[in-house]
Parts: C-alpha cells; sequence; structure tokens
C-alpha cells in the first residue's frame, strides 16, 4: 500500500510540474489528512483496525481506541489513489458517463482490495449489524458511501482548480477532509443507525440500500451541481466557462420551480 501511494505522489509531482499548478500534489497531501475523518467513520459504521499496543508504533488516540502508524498508510493510499484517479478524469475531459464507470471501477478496486485485506491475519474487521455483505467479509455499502464522499471533495476542488493554485493550494489540505466527512456521513446515516442496534434483517438490509442510493443520489449532485453537467448525459462534456458557472444556479432554480 505504501509503495502505490508514492507511485500515485510521483504522477501527482509530475502532473504538478508538467501543468504548472500546485493542486495535484495538494490533492495528495489533503488525501493524508482524511486519515482522522477516516478514524471516526470508523466509530460510527462499526470498523475496528488491529493495534499493536506499541507505543512506538501509536500514530494517536481517538475516544480512547488507539491507531497505529500503519493506519494512516492504508488511508492515504486508498484516498491519495482513487481521488486522483477521479481529479485526472476531470482533467482529460472525460464523459459524464466515464466517469459513472471510473465511480464503479473504483467501487469494484475497493471490494477486491477490502476483501483480500479482511481475510490478511486481522488487520482490520466490520462488526455489528453490517447489511450487504454479499460475498464474505466486506459490507459493500461502504465502497458507495466512500467513492461518493471522496467525488465531493475533488469536485469541489477541480471546480475551484484555479483559484486554489499556488499559495491558496493549502486551502485544499482542510477541504477534503471536511468534504468527506461531510459526504460520508450524509449518505451513511441510514446504516450508521442500524448497524448496533437490534433491528430485523429486512430493516437492516433496506438501511444498506437506502444508504447506497443516498450516495448515488450524492454522486448525481455532484455532476450537477458542482462540475454542472446532467448526470444522466452519459455522453456530455463539460461545458465552456461561462456556461458552467450559470448552470448550476439556473438549473437548481428551475428544479425548486417544478417542485
Amino acid at each position: 500500500m505504501l509503495i502505490a501511494g508514492l507511485v500515485a505522489t510521483a504522477i501527482a509531482a509530475f502532473d504538478s510540474f508538467r501543468l504548472k499548478t500546485t493542486v495535484p500534489i495538494a490533492i495528495i497531501v489533503g488525501a493524508a489528512l482524511c486519515v482522522y475523518p477516516e478514524s471516526v467513520d470508523n466509530y460510527l459504521a462499526g470498523c475496528f483496525w488491529s493495534t499493536s499496543h506499541d507505543p512506538d508504533k501509536l500514530l494517536y488516540f481517538l475516544m480512547g481506541r488507539e491507531f497505529d502508524y500503519y493506519v494512516a498508510i492504508m488511508w492515504w493510499t486508498f484516498g491519495a489513489i482513487l481521488g486522483y484517479i477521479f481529479y485526472s478524469a476531470l482533467q482529460r475531459n472525460v464523459t459524464t458517463g466515464g466517469l459513472w464507470i471510473a465511480f464503479a471501477l473504483s467501487g469494484m478496486a475497493d471490494i477486491v482490495i477490502e476483501e483480500l485485506l479482511l481475510r490478511y491475519g486481522g488487520i482490520y474487521t466490520y462488526f455489528g449489524h453490517q447489511p450487504l455483505v454479499l460475498l464474505g467479509y466486506f459490507p459493500w455499502w461502504w465502497l458507495f458511501v466512500n467513492v461518493s464522499a471522496l467525488y465531493l471533495s475533488i469536485a469541489v476542488t477541480y471546480r475551484f482548480r484555479d483559484w486554489l493554485n499556488g499559495w491558496r493550494s493549502i486551502f485544499i489540505l482542510p477541504l477534503m477532509p471536511l468534504c468527506y466527512i461531510g459526504g460520508f456521513s450524509f449518505a451513511a446515516l441510514p446504516t450508521i443507525y442500524v448497524i448496533q442496534g437490534d433491528y430485523s434483517p429486512m430493516v437492516t438490509q433496506f438501511a444498506g440500500i437506502l444508504s447506497c442510493i443516498l450516495a448515488l443520489i450524492q454522486t448525481g449532485g455532484i455532476f450537477y451541481f458542482i462540475l454542472g453537467r446532467n448526470p444522466l448525459a452519459f455522453g456530455e462534456r463539460e461545458k465552456p466557462a461561462a456556461d458552467r458557472a450559470s448552470r448550476p444556479i439556473a438549473g437548481f432554480g428551475s428544479a425548486v420551480a417544478q417542485l
């Protein structure tokens, strides 16, 4: 995981030099700051990471739980790779359908990686009444919520990339973890309530499905309101700057009028 994270860092550094912008490398650093909100997610959504109880390996405490250094590497790599893949796709002005494909591929990669890691010596475990455990260990609702939350932070960064260049890239550092924890909490809320409750299997599974639906709605909203794209126009690409600046506000007004 560390090697993969360093490769993503090298690619982002190359893009920063090639495009003469500090935003790509700031995204990688911002992903590292998502480590703390990820540990908050673990409390909310029932995930426990093993700890060595070795003071020399301790990274921080959170509400009495220890987190070793290795969790920072694991979570940073996940955020850096998936986040920068999405940013690169936006830079290359791929179609909206391509962005949805990137979402699906990110989710599939998450399934493969987590099903492997969850079988590897108890690094971490999902506890409580986790819905949508479809293959063995990994609750699939996590992939929808995780990827959507990352998309939120990257979309905001991309939308304001010109302003965030140079010394203003420091604002990306708090932007990414704040958007991530906000996007995660919104979509995951139904599942958070049932994980440590005592509800029927039907209610538990329905809550997981509802979180997946909320994550997809959130992602569609990211495309529409932040990126100025119709989430269902799969062949659409990014509009010129003038159109992009006015469309979300106008579109929102039309939607309200229709309601």
